[in-house]
């Protein structure tokens, strides 16, 4: 009987620290009708990693023990399940994957294929990894919630992130007024990619330099609810607030008459295809602060313990 086919992954053994994790041997994964199997090409770190192999939202996002990490890929289908049809073997390709399954911090991954689009070819398909996460959740933050339109004004809180840097070339693409805070460093990168206007977080007080009324507020910030609420204040009526962290008050937000959304999100093949053709067009770049090895992502979880991680880091996988 031929030995079964394995491949390198990192495997979450038990909620905790960092030293929970491994990097070792492990069985390919098998492909189901409607599936797709990824020699990963990379994948990228997101906060909520960290969270999740601590424990900390465990009920919120319950895994069986031992998993692999991590939600962002891409890579080349190597495999197509029978039901497939909009997929070719040998294409590149990107994809978020469900975050209860096995994820990309390995060399082979499957997904469903709904959740997988063809690459952009502008830039190298690992730097690819660093979209998903952050182009979608900007874009159904921007787009589905906050239904942005040409000419409005938008704050982006939290807009150097891997999630902000996106956000803001989306709301430039629009046509939007784009401000967004940030620590002083930040303030060169977010100038090349357009924003135009710079609140710092640590020196100034968002209400005290928001003069004119906001069509949208896009919240990425550690603020607590209470801030976040104050920030309802400064939306025009019918306005939105929309937060992937802390929540705004509701009950304030009837009072102002303006709307509030707290998201998480979702997947989609389709809006990845859009963002594709963005990133081709030269409308859109990932934002890389660094990149590491696979076999390095346990010291990256340890560093983000401490928290010394910035931006978005590239976790390469394929050669």
């Amino acid at each position: 009987m031929p030995a079964p086919e394995m491949m390198h992954a990192i495997r979450v053994h038990a909620y905790g620290n960092s030293e929970k994790m491994h990097y070792e041997n492990v069985l390919m994964p098998k492909i189901e009708a409607d599936e797709v199997l990824i020699k990963v090409s990379a994948t990228a770190f997101n906060p909520l990693d960290h969270l999740i192999r601590m424990g900390v939202v465990q009920e919120t996002f319950p895994h069986k023990l031992p998993y692999i990490p991590n939600v962002e890929v891409s890579g080349t289908i190597t495999e197509i399940g029978k039901g497939v049809k909009n997929l070719k073997v040998g294409e590149s390709v990107f994809a978020l994957l469900n975050i209860l399954s096995n994820g990309a911090a390995a060399e082979y991954v499957a997904t469903k294929a709904e959740y997988v689009a063809v690459a952009p070819k502008k830039i190298k398909l690992p730097e690819v990894a660093a979209m998903p996460v952050g182009a979608l959740t900007a874009w159904q933050a921007l787009f589905d919630h906050g239904q942005l339109e040409s000419g409005q004004r938008v704050l982006i809180a939290g807009a150097a992130g891997g999630v902000g840097t996106l956000a803001v070339q989306l709301a430039k693409w629009k046509g939007a007024h784009v401000i967004g805070t940030a620590s002083e460093a930040s303030f060169p990168m977010l100038k090349e990619i357009g924003i135009d206007e710079l609140i710092d977080y640590n020196q100034e007080m968002v209400e005290e330099r928001i003069e004119d009324k906001l069509d949208l507020i896009f919240n990425l910030s550690p603020e607590g609810s209470n801030e976040v609420s104050n920030w309802l204040h400064l939306l025009r009526e019918g306005g939105t607030l929309v937060s992937i962290t802390s929540p705004a008050d509701g009950k304030v937000a009837k009072e102002l008459n303006v709307n509030v959304v707290h998201m998480n999100v979702q997947q989609s093949g389709e809006q990845l295809a859009h963002i594709a053709k963005l990133v081709d067009e030269g409308v859109l770049k990932p934002v890389i602060a660094e990149k590491v090895k696979l076999k390095d992502l346990p010291e990256l979880h340890h560093r983000a313990e401490v928290g010394t991680v910035r931006g978005k880091v590239l976790i390469t996988v394929g050669e």
